[in-house]
């Protein structure tokens, strides 16, 4: 079951991505990925590790972005991909059938190009340009998004520049859900912020 949000930690925002991780999971947040494209293999899995172990007592789903063999020593719940990041088919056989495995697409022909039975969704986007993600694609507007969510089976979060207003057009457009960065991790409150999102998605 795919949750209606995913909070993806920022590691250019004024708090801690421990901290960020908390008040989103503390929110309601079912899923939480850890993303940090410059921290070393070995602080990467240290800052892993103390992150599972505080989320684990507040039902949170811990994933990590990109960092397989990290993935795969610590068991984390989940593991995202991106194009560049390799063979989805192998990185399944590695990490197992158990360990729920998130790819990211912004292209019908990477959509065509997934092997069947190997991934359990999809990240799709961006949908708008972020600063939180310097090397995005280009864009892909609501619209973009929604056609690429309505030519796959496969559950879709989508992702890029997204805030609690995106809900009813997303939700109504097929995606299971959202994956937000800087609305919760730049935001005052970032619990508050998590809640809103939860509730207009809610309602939406």
């Amino acid at each position: 079951m795919i949750p209606p949000l995913c909070f993806i930690t920022d590691a250019g925002a004024p708090r801690s991505a421990l901290a960020q991780a908390e008040a989103a999971a503390r929110a309601g947040a079912p899923w939480i990925q850890l993303r940090d494209k410059t921290l070393a293999d070995a602080d990467f899995a240290r800052l892993a590790r103390e992150m599972s172990d505080r989320l684990a007592p507040l039902g949170a789903k811990l994933f990590l972005n990109d960092r397989v063999d990290v993935a795969l020593a610590l068991r984390t719940d989940g593991l995202h991909i991106g194009q560049s990041d390799g063979d989805p088919a192998l990185i399944r056989d590695l990490i197992g059938p158990e360990m729920i495995l998130g790819l990211s697409v912004d292209t019908d022909a990477q959509l065509a190009a997934i092997p069947e039975g190997i991934v359990d969704y999809l990240g799709i986007g961006p949908v708008r340009a972020t600063a939180s993600k310097s090397d995005h694609a280009t864009p892909l507007g609501l619209e973009g998004a929604a056609r690429i969510i309505a030519r796959t089976a496969l559950p879709c979060l989508a992702i890029g520049g997204l805030t609690h207003a995106d809900t009813a057009p997303l939700k109504a457009a097929g995606a299971a859900g959202m994956a937000v960065v800087s609305a919760i991790s730049r935001a005052p409150d970032m619990g508050l912020a998590t809640a809103e999102i939860l509730q207009a998605w809610s309602r939406a």
